[in-house]
């Protein structure tokens, strides 16, 4: 007989993304998984086939909870403007944090594996279009408005926000002062007018 599952998916996944965040996904290894997670490498492959596996869930419900997500989901009713406010000065908040030197799981991980094989790199390509696009969205929203400059190309606007907004992530992992990504931020966001 099957034994019952003794633990809830969602935290023991928080706590696998605590490990994978802190060491990556190469370094990260089952037996810490096992230690972090306080399950036996059975559940682990039981439940999740394997290490790719619970990094694949750890991703998803990293992004559940990331700034990005929540640009994503407002692109079509928030406030354009608002929203771009309110997503970098989250990485600002983010960046100036207790734990700012751990960046973001998703940049971490893109710059870890991207090139390691396609599959990967495409899953985090779609994941990037997709935080591009919303910016797109904004800011055709916004131009349409009257809150975004109109004259800009809405398209390269929002390339440029998301490379700055990972730009910002990245730097901060170097601990580079406040100054440095509010200087970014301002100087992001004065391109909106």
């Amino acid at each position: 007989m099957a034994r019952t599952k003794e633990f809830e998916t969602d935290d023991v996944v928080l706590k696998a993304i605590d490990v994978f965040w802190r060491k990556g996904f190469e370094a990260t290894s089952i037996q810490d998984l096992v230690d972090a997670m306080g399950i036996n490498r059975g559940s682990i492959y039981g439940t999740f086939g394997d290490k790719a596996g619970l990094f694949e869930a750890a991703i998803q419900r990293y992004q559940i909870d990331a700034p990005s997500q929540r640009l994503i989901d407002k692109a079509q009713t928030g406030d354009p403007r608002e929203e771009i406010e309110l997503f970098f000065n989250s990485l600002l908040t983010r960046g100036e944090g207790p734990e700012r030197r751990r960046g973001c799981l998703v940049t971490n991980s893109i710059t870890e594996l991207s090139a390691r094989d396609d599959d990967t790199a495409s899953h985090f390509r779609a994941g990037v279009k997709r935080l591009e696009d919303a910016f797109f969205t904004l800011i055709e929203r916004g131009q349409a408005t009257g809150d975004i400059a109109p004259w800009r190309d809405a398209r390269a606007l929002a390339r440029l926000l998301l490379a700055s907004a990972q730009g910002m992530i990245v730097i901060s992992k170097v601990d580079p002062g406040p100054d440095t990504l509010a200087d970014i931020t301002r100087t992001a966001l004065s391109l909106l007018n």
